[in-house]
């Protein structure tokens, strides 16, 4: 029988978490470029502390084997095996027997390729392109352009720019076939649109509700009682490393509000006439008869 693992996923639609039995396979290398730093710093703390104590109590049940101990205190051997993993070397501890010195070629070569190991996965994560893409946490439904339209933003967070920048905005929502079949179905919403030549400040995004849309003929009422999410995906190059990034954000029902609209982030100083904007407003709404 194959092992079966489970592992902890988020449901775009629900937000709750959902249990995935797998065959048991493991990738070790994803989970440890995907694990925070403080994870990752511990990995490393515990991994070098641990084989340093295995070696340590070799060396220490070795008859003789370390020369020039100041005592033959267990924790002498351990700051050998310490010395050694590390190459050190600081010459006051040496191997004397052939026990020891097989230990020291063994400890040695386990010590360049771990140490080499650890700082590539450093490097690794170091290097992962990441955006700084902020998205509003709702959007708003109003009359754009004489048709109900459903609207959020993005805005990039850094200096630098987002070249070709394209987003695509996708419905989650669970249907049942003609036949009874309950169902999750993925529908592409088409957007006013959805490529940008360039993405340094914000960008309002529109997706019409009309006769083409598979929202079309929806209320406030009707989506509230639909197991949906909205899932919105940015993907561009930035200019600076030249390398793709990406962001998403997921949107329910209770993040959408009618009839409302996006504040304005742009301001604009009167004595000098430079204009400035303010990411932090980018959530910022308000109704559609507000001044």
């Amino acid at each position: 029988m194959k092992p079966v693992s489970t592992t902890v996923k988020t449901s775009p639609i629900r937000g709750s978490t959902i249990e995935v039995s797998s065959n048991g396979r493991v990738d070790p290398y994803h989970s440890v470029v995907a694990m925070s730093w403080a994870a990752y710093l511990s990995l490393f703390v515990a991994a070098f502390l641990v084989v340093n104590a295995v070696f340590g109590y070799l060396y220490y049940v070795g008859t003789n084997a370390i020369g020039g101990l100041a005592s033959s205190s267990y924790w002498e051997y351990f700051f050998f095996s310490v010395q050694t993993l590390a190459t050190i070397g600081y010459g006051t501890k040496f191997p004397q027997t052939m026990y020891a010195d097989v230990l020291v070629t063994v400890e040695a070569m386990i010590g360049l390729l771990s140490m080499g190991l650890f700082a590539a996965i450093a490097f690794a994560r170091l290097s992962i392109p990441r955006s700084r893409v902020i998205f509003s946490k709702t959007a708003v439904v109003a009359d754009f352009e004489g048709v109900p339209t459903l609207m959020f933003r993005v805005a990039h967070e850094r200096k630098n720019n987002i070249i070709g920048a394209e987003v695509e905005l996708s419905l989650f929502i669970r249907e049942t076939s003609k036949e009874g079949l309950s169902m999750r179905r993925i529908y592409d919403l088409a957007l006013v649109r959805s490529h940008n030549p360039m993405l340094s400040l914000t960008w309002l995004i529109f997706h019409p509700m009309n006769e083409a849309s598979p929202l079309f003929g929806h209320t406030a009422q009707s989506l509230a009682a639909s197991e949906f999410a909205l899932v919105a995906t940015l993907k561009g190059l930035d200019e600076t490393i030249s390398q793709t990034v990406h962001a998403n954000f997921a949107y329910r029902s209770s993040d959408i509000r009618w009839n409302h609209r996006f504040q304005d982030m742009f301001s604009e100083d009167e004595a000098t006439g430079k204009s400035s904007i303010d990411l932090t407003r980018i959530h910022d709404i308000r109704p559609v008869d507000a001044s």
